[in-house]
């Protein structure tokens, strides 16, 4: 009779065992799934031959634009208004800003003030 109860109590603890284990998997496999990455922005400004381009550029609102700086000098995107500055940006350096309103954003490098450009940003055509 002991080894009766002995081999339901076995098969009792390999279901919780096996339970446990499914458990863990699942845990462990949910965890590890990287959630997927934000989209990069679909706008993107080049800093080059101490130039802005594209130059103007025309967005909706809520867009985000990347700025990088493509020259071997630093630079800095910065609105005329000061609503947004980039900080020096170094070879290779890149700053990204995201547009919430309507309106023209004129902006320039403050290391090069005669470096000047403008982003449009109009209302979200699918609105």
């Amino acid at each position: 009779m002991a080894s009766g109860a002995c081999a339901r109590l076995n098969a009792r603890h390999e279901g919780i065992i096996l339970n446990v284990f499914f458990a863990a998997a699942i845990l462990i496999a949910s965890i590890a799934s990287p959630s997927p990455a934000p989209a990069p922005p679909a706008f993107v400004v080049h800093i080059k031959d101490f130039k802005y381009a594209p130059a103007p550029l025309r967005i909706h609102v809520g867009d985000t634009v990347r700025f990088v700086n493509d020259d071997d000098e630093p630079h800095t995107v910065t609105a005329t208004d000061k609503s947004f500055d980039s900080e020096a940006l170094d070879t290779n350096g890149a700053w990204t800003h995201k547009f919430t309103k309507t309106g023209t954003y004129a902006y320039f490098c403050e290391l090069h003030p005669y470096m000047k450009a403008t982003v449009i940003v109009s209302e979200d055509s699918q609105k």
